[in-house]
């Protein structure tokens, strides 16, 4: 329960699904947490419910990762409460179901802007933050099956997940040139039932269940994913336990890029 014991983590995304969990087991296993997000409501409730744990665990932060003074506040305000910053997970992402024939310059620019500059922001600022530390730091981005293998439905989500791989391998190598204590990496999820999965099979006319039945049969695994599973993923990439393993993305997708 100590894996990232006295370390400060800043999650984006974190007032619900996978960004949620995340922060509530960074806290469990020690880490200092800022909960990153819009809603307001939500964030200062996980905070509480943290801190009720555990006194002076975890604040809220309201953040919206496409604006970089806004990531810069974010930072400040994380280092002035718990002193640095050893963690940072790209987390917050967006997506439309639109191919590449319907999907609009509006929704081009909202997805990129969320999923692909948020996350440069994110990791440029959390990489000028983290050198002060002098301690061993990790930044955990986002990217996506989508990213991998392409998906005919979602054109723009999938080239800003494919873009996070390679933002990924180039800070990551970055950071050992400069010899900073820094690794960067990714975790791919697969088919993960979120509020997510949940507005996609809206927008597809779906029920919950008729999704869930449709994509559990590309998973070899037999099962879709829960936000556990991927938040499980970022705190080993958050912890010491993987202190060789830097520029790469771990798939967390029951099989389906094996296939």
């Amino acid at each position: 329960m100590d894996r990232l014991q006295r370390k400060v983590a800043l999650i984006t995304g974190a007032t619900k699904g996978i960004g949620e969990t995340a922060a509530r087991l960074f806290a469990q296993e020690g880490a200092f947490v800022t909960i990153c997000g819009r809603d307001s409501v939500s964030g200062e409730k996980i905070a509480a419910e943290l801190n009720a744990q555990r006194e002076d665990t975890a604040i809220f932060c309201k953040l919206d990762v496409t604006n970089y003074e806004n990531w810069k506040e974010t930072i400040a305000f994380t280092q002035k409460k718990f002193g640095k910053l050893n963690i940072l997970i790209n987390n917050a992402g967006i997506s439309f179901r639109e191919t590449v024939a319907e999907t609009t310059p509006d929704t081009w620019q909202k997805t990129l802007n969320t999923n692909q500059t948020g996350v440069f922001y994110g990791i440029k600022l959390g990489i000028e933050a983290m050198a002060k530390t002098g301690e061993p730091c990790a930044i955990v981005n986002t990217a996506s099956i989508d990213g991998r293998v392409g998906d005919a439905d979602f054109f723009s989500y999938c080239a800003t997940k494919a873009a996070v791989e390679a933002m990924t391998k180039c800070a990551a190598l970055y950071c050992g040139a400069q010899k900073l204590p820094i690794r960067v990496n990714a975790v791919a999820p697969g088919y993960i039932l979120t509020p997510m999965a949940q507005e996609d099979a809206r927008q597809n006319g779906q029920t919950l269940e008729e999704y869930c039945a449709e994509f559990i049969a590309l998973h070899p695994i037999g099962r879709i994913g829960t936000p556990d599973d991927v938040a499980k993923a970022y705190l080993y990439l958050a912890s010491e336990e993987s202190s060789f393993v830097t520029g790469t993305t771990l798939m967390v997708d029951g099989g389906y890029t094996a296939q």
